[in-house]
């Protein structure tokens, strides 16, 4: 395993859950339901989306060499992939990583390169503020994880909104920096790189290009709003 494949199964692994159809009595298909990046507790990840737990249950152990409480290991055996969580008062979050990498991965990393940020997916003020103490973590490279961060997410966490306790999913500027693509800029048009994300993610979901490109926008604006 290379850090590119660690990040390689990591952006799999959360598209492979999000594509997973979230059925509805007496209804055919279902309903695709974003995997979480913020969660309350691991009740409700262990157990919800109820259709995607049911046939693909999760183990929930702690990091060894963590300090207790405060870094998780999420694995899925039978999708085969492995997640860190970290509390979102763990400051201690880049070593666990690489603990995780270790135990996790059979890696010889000892530390992490400067090029490659651990990643709170949702930002962590953001669960704080909002009582979510669990936070999945990615591994990103630098540059993606600083434009994001100095972005839309500081962004969208001054802003405010959002209900308390409730479990977050990840959204389509999250998917941009899974996909290693820089933050959406205010009032600056889409670049071509989140453009032909815009097209593949249509494709990737069965919608119109244009609503994936309208949630982006709308996203941005939530960002963008002051609370009075």
């Amino acid at each position: 395993m290379t850090l590119a494949d660690v990040m390689a199964q990591e952006r799999g692994a959360l598209m492979t859950e999000y594509l997973f159809p979230e059925g509805i009595p007496g209804v055919s298909g279902g309903i695709n339901v974003p995997p979480y990046a913020a969660i309350p507790n691991f009740d409700v990840l262990k157990s919800t989306p109820r259709f995607l737990r049911a046939r693909h249950p999760l183990q929930i152990f702690e990091v060894s060499g963590a300090r207790r409480g405060h870094a998780y290991v999420q694995s899925c055996p039978s999708l085969g992939y492995n997640f860190l969580w970290t509390h979102v008062d763990n400051d201690n979050y880049r070593p666990d990583y690489v603990l995780f990498l270790q135990q996790q991965y059979g890696m010889s990393v000892t530390a992490l390169p400067e090029t490659h940020h651990v990643d709170h997916l949702f930002n962590r003020e953001r669960a704080r503020a909002r009582r979510l103490p669990y936070v999945r973590m990615v591994l990103l490279p630098r540059g993606v994880n600083t434009s994001h961060g100095a972005g839309y997410e500081k962004s969208r966490t001054r802003g405010g909104i959002g209900a308390e306790g409730v479990q977050r999913g990840i959204d389509e500027i999250m998917l941009l920096k899974l996909w290693g693509i820089l933050t959406p800029r205010q009032g600056v048009p889409l670049s071509p790189e989140i453009q032909a994300h815009v097209i593949h993610m249509a494709a990737v979901f069965g919608l119109p290009a244009a609503e994936v490109e309208r949630n982006i926008r709308e996203l941005m604006e939530v960002a963008s709003f002051r609370p009075a």
